[in-house]
C-alpha cells in the first residue's frame, strides 16, 4: 500500500474510532443516568447533552491540557540548541509538505518527543531537553520525522482526543463502583428498573473502560510502525531513526519522568516503562521489533 492510501485510510479509520469512542462515551454516561435514575429515557435524554458537551470541551482544550500535562513550554529561538530544532522541524514540514508545526520544549534528560494537535494546520511537535542534547542530526531527524508522519497521517486527533475520553470513562466507571458500594447508585430501579437493563448498564461500566483502553493501544501500537515508516520515507534515512530509538532504548530515565502517564501513548517511546515485549496493555510495540523493522526497509 502506497503511503497516500496509508493515509487516506488512517482518515477513514479515525473518524470511525473517534465515532466509536463517542458513541461508547454515550452508553456509559446514559448507563450511569439509569443506574441513578432507573429509567433508560430519562437516562438517554441525561446522557446525551452530557457527552457532547464534554467531547465538545475536550476537542477545543486538548492541545492546551496535553501541553500542561507534559509541562512544556515553547522553544526559545534564542538558545542555540532550540534554534537548531525549530529548523529541523521546518525542513521536516516542507519534505511532508505541511505546515510548520509550533515547536515546544520539555525539560528532561530522557530521550523523547511527541506530536499533538487538532489538525495539521494546528499541530505542535514537542521534544526533550535530552533529545536535542544527546542525539545526533540525522537521530534528531528521524524523530521529528516519525512525528511529523504522525502529524501527516492524521494520528494526532485520535490520539489527543480519544485520551480526553477514555479518561473520563475510566472516571465515571469509577464513580459508579463507588456509588454502588456505598448505596448510592440504583436507588431508582426499585420502582421502574429493569432487571436485564440493569444487569448491562453495570455490565457496560465494568466493561467499557477495559475495551475502551485495548481499543486505542491497539491502534496506537500500529500507527507507531506506520509513523516509522514513514518517517524513514520523509528522511530517505530509516537508520537515523533506527539509531534514536537504540538511544532511547539504552537511555536509562533520570529520577521521576516528567510530565502525566495519561499522555504517555503521544510520545515516540513511553517515558515511564521501556517497553521490550509486546503486550495488549502496552502504549508502544517493543522497541527492538521497530528497529528490526526499520533495518529491513
Amino acid at each position: 500500500m502506497l503511503v497516500e492510501d496509508h493515509i487516506k485510510h488512517n482518515k477513514r479509520l479515525t473518524v470511525f474510532i473517534c465515532g466509536f469512542m463517542a458513541f461508547l462515551f454515550l452508553l456509559v454516561i446514559s448507563s450511569f443516568g439509569y443506574l441513578y435514575f432507573g429509567n433508560i429515557y430519562i437516562s438517554i435524554i441525561f446522557g446525551l447533552p452530557v457527552a457532547l458537551v464534554y467531547i465538545a470541551i475536550t476537542y477545543s482544550f486538548s492541545v492546551k491540557t496535553v501541553l500542561s500535562a507534559a509541562k512544556a513550554r515553547p522553544a526559545n529561538s534564542l538558545v542555540r540548541e532550540e534554534k537548531l530544532l525549530m529548523y529541523k522541524v521546518e525542513e521536516m514540514a516542507i519534505a511532508a509538505g505541511l505546515p510548520t508545526p509550533k515547536v515546544y520544549v520539555q525539560e528532561s534528560d530522557n530521550i523523547n518527543a511527541f506530536a499533538t494537535g487538532k489538525k495539521p494546520e494546528e499541530a505542535v511537535i514537542c521534544a526533550t531537553t535530552g533529545a536535542i542534547r544527546k542525539l545526533k542530526i540525522d537521530e534528531l531527524e528521524g524523530v521529528l520525522a516519525h512525528e511529523m508522519s504522525h502529524i501527516k497521517n492524521h494520528d494526532i486527533l485520535i490520539a489527543t482526543v480519544t485520551i480526553g475520553v477514555v479518561g473520563a470513562i475510566s472516571l465515571i466507571s469509577e464513580i459508579v463502583f463507588y456509588s454502588m458500594f456505598w448505596g448510592g447508585a440504583g436507588r431508582g430501579r426499585k420502582n421502574e428498573g429493569n432487571a436485564i437493563i440493569m444487569v448491562l448498564a453495570i455490565v457496560l461500566i465494568i466493561l467499557a473502560p477495559i475495551f475502551s483502553r485495548l481499543t486505542y493501544l491497539a491502534i496506537s501500537r500500529k500507527r507507531e510502525y506506520l509513523a516509522d515508516s514513514n518517517g524513514a520515507y520523509l528522511t530517505r534515512n530509516p537508520e537515523g531513526l533506527a539509531k534514536a530509538l537504540e538511544k532511547i532504548k539504552n537511555d536509562m530515565p533520570q529520577g521521576k519522568p516528567k510530565g502525566s502517564k495519561t499522555v504517555a501513548p503521544l510520545y515516540i517511546a513511553n517515558p515511564f516503562k521501556r517497553q521490550s515485549t509486546n503486550s495488549i496493555w502496552s502504549t508502544h510495540p517493543p522497541i527492538n521489533e521497530r528497529i528490526k523493522r526499520l533495518r529491513s526497509m
